[in-house]
């Protein structure tokens, strides 16, 4: 599976159908647990970056305690229903932009997040990725990400059939259909690398047992 293949699913899928059936247990419960992390870890008045912003479920609960939040997502369909979601919202700005190119200069950010396993929706870029997130966020602001553990395929393969994604296939680590849709598992060990190869020390918790939250401190 390559950006291309995953960029022309989030342009077409219908989101709504998504959003609109109930999920899971375990997924609701990941889903709410990185509300809760997230409402009592982010300190108030923060300047935020989200990236993989989506339909801006998370951007809405940021803003309630945030100075400023910017949402990016590749897909222009994302954007224009996080833009509908936000509209009333005078703290947040959301913008078409790939998320391992940001077009923001460096140190621009106290928190730059990653969540809902956006960073897991990215083949091919992840470590660009995350350096990018470590280059903008301001030094000794921090970088989280939110992903799904490698206990999560079952939970995986019934909430995608339920939002009727078809020819689900697993090649070990990550989940991949024929619509072009990607998410990727990740270990305690495989978060660490990553963020380690960036010269980064996460800590990392679970919300639920199908979750890893990872956060570190920019120090350098």
């Amino acid at each position: 599976m390559d950006k291309e293949s995953v960029k022309k699913f989030y342009e077409t899928f219908d989101f709504e159908k998504m959003i609109d059936n109930k999920a899971p247990e375990l997924i609701q419960e990941f889903l709410d647990g990185e509300i809760d992390f997230i409402s009592a870890h982010i300190k108030p008045n923060s300047l935020i970056l989200e990236i993989g912003c989506g339909y801006g479920r998370l951007l809405k609960i940021m803003a309630e305690k945030s100075k400023r939040v910017i949402g990016i997502d590749f897909s222009n369909r994302m954007v224009e229903l996080s833009k509908e979601n936000l509209g009333a919202k005078n703290n947040v700005n959301i913008q078409l932009m790939e998320a391992d190119k940001l077009t923001f200069s460096d140190d621009s950010f106290d928190y730059v997040v990653c969540l809902d396993n956006s960073f897991g929706n990215m083949p091919e870029i992840e470590l660009d990725v995350l350096k990018e997130m470590k280059r903008v966020c301001k030094k000794d602001g921090e970088i989280v990400i939110s992903v799904f553990s490698e206990n999560a395929e079952s939970i995986q393969r019934e909430n995608y059939k339920r939002i009727g994604l078809t020819t689900i296939q697993d090649d070990g680590t990550a989940i991949y259909t024929a619509e072009g849709f990607y998410s990727r598992r990740f270990t305690k060990e495989a978060i660490k690398s990553l963020f380690n190869n960036v010269g980064l020390e996460p800590e990392i918790m679970k919300v639920c047992p199908i979750n890893y939250i990872a956060y570190a401190p920019k120090t350098l």
